[in-house]
């Protein structure tokens, strides 16, 4: 930016009072860079803006207050344009919010007076930066404090498909992360093949649904998996009369205790990672995890809504070295399909009955322990 040279003898000025009063001005009196706009990774919203010293500054502290006033203003408006345009879940953006809840205006307007300044000084063009940032989440001053409402009552977690076995996985508590990543990159996708007939006598073979080899494997149903629980964990002189119940589509199962979903975990998982690259996964402040059933099994309604404000409810990650959200032991399945413009990731069955079934035992859903790896 140029300046007249009055203002940037100014600001050279302020950089020789600094010296001379024995301040280290290397710091603040320096040329300085930010990328502008949301960052996911870092959970904040982070703008500049720049001010120049107005031709009827009387001294040095006017001068440097007025410039820092200008720069301000002008990272406060660019802050407003960038809080405007998060997504807080599928096509909802934060302003669409404050067309319909003078609340949220009023919240987010308090979130956006009350950003921090993390630098600010003059450049060596004599003109004025300040860099500002906002938290995305966080227990004071966050977006997420501004927009997320508080559910009436927290849900529980769906329970497993009982027609669909749970998926095994193609790896154990010993295998590296980064392995289990390129284990369960197998696509999921359901690729339908219908021959087309050479005559039209010739009969068409109905189509047949692509299997992922993670799901192939021949599996006992889950009350099998249970009674063989059972079976290993109590004297046979103690084993209770048990009979599996048919599955009956006329009427509702009774439901399963935790216990019971919990005895079928295997794998003492701490966490949850979803790979989601290649499929455009769009961040959002409340994301749900689906199954292509349409079941919801993972939302901020299931969980303690000032957890989510506090942490999010997921690492979104660009890279396959930092899961550190999900602890060392974290179960990796691979997304299907998005929904939701993009925003929220779709399991196979089978793959969120395994989540669901090591969530009963290990509760890394409730304690957030959730990282999205996209691209």
């Amino acid at each position: 930016m140029k300046v007249p040279k009055i203002f940037s003898a100014i600001a050279a000025a302020a950089i020789m009072f600094a010296a001379s009063a024995g301040v280290s001005a290397a710091p603040q009196f320096a040329d300085f860079d930010v990328v502008d706009g949301v960052n996911w990774q870092e959970k904040v919203i982070i703008v500049s803006g720049e001010g120049i010293v107005p031709p009827d500054a009387v001294n040095l502290t006017q001068a440097k207050r007025l410039a820092s006033q200008a720069a301000k203003a002008d990272a406060y408006r660019k802050l407003g344009e960038y809080v405007n345009g998060v997504r807080v879940e599928g096509e909802t953006t934060v302003e669409k919010l404050l067309t319909t809840q003078d609340k949220v205006q009023l919240k987010v307007s308090a979130t956006i007076k009350g950003a921090k300044v993390i630098k600010e000084g003059f450049l060596t063009d004599g003109a004025y930066r300040v860099i500002m940032q906002v938290p995305l989440f966080g227990v004071s001053n966050s977006l997420a404090g501004a927009v997320l409402e508080k559910p009436k009552e927290v849900e529980d977690f769906p329970e497993p498909d009982e027609n669909v076995a749970p998926a095994e996985m193609p790896y154990d508590s010993s295998t590296p992360v980064k392995r289990r990543i390129e284990i369960t990159k197998v696509t999921i996708e359901e690729e339908v093949y219908v021959p087309t007939p050479t005559t039209p006598a010739e009969p068409v073979t109905p189509a047949t649904p692509y299997v992922s080899p993670l799901t192939r494997m021949s599996v006992p149903s889950l009350d099998t998996i249970i009674m063989n629980k059972l079976e290993e964990n109590l004297p046979s002189m103690q084993m209770p009369t048990y009979q599996p119940t048919a599955y009956d589509t006329s009427s509702k199962k009774a439901k399963r205790s935790v216990a019971e979903y919990a005895s079928m975990a295997k794998g003492d998982y701490t966490g949850l990672v979803v790979d989601c690259r290649g499929l455009d996964l769009q961040p959002v402040m409340s994301p749900v995890v689906k199954n292509l059933n349409g079941t919801k099994i993972y939302g901020h309604k299931n969980l303690d809504i000032d957890k989510v404000i506090s942490m999010g409810m997921a690492d979104y990650v660009d890279d396959t070295s930092h899961f550190d959200r999900a602890g060392k032991n974290p179960l990796v399945v691979k997304a299907a399909s998005l929904d939701n413009f993009n925003s929220n990731p779709v399991l196979s069955v089978p793959d969120s009955n395994r989540v669901l079934i090591e969530n009963y035992a290990t509760k890394f859903l409730k304690d957030l322990k959730v990282v999205f790896l996209f691209d």
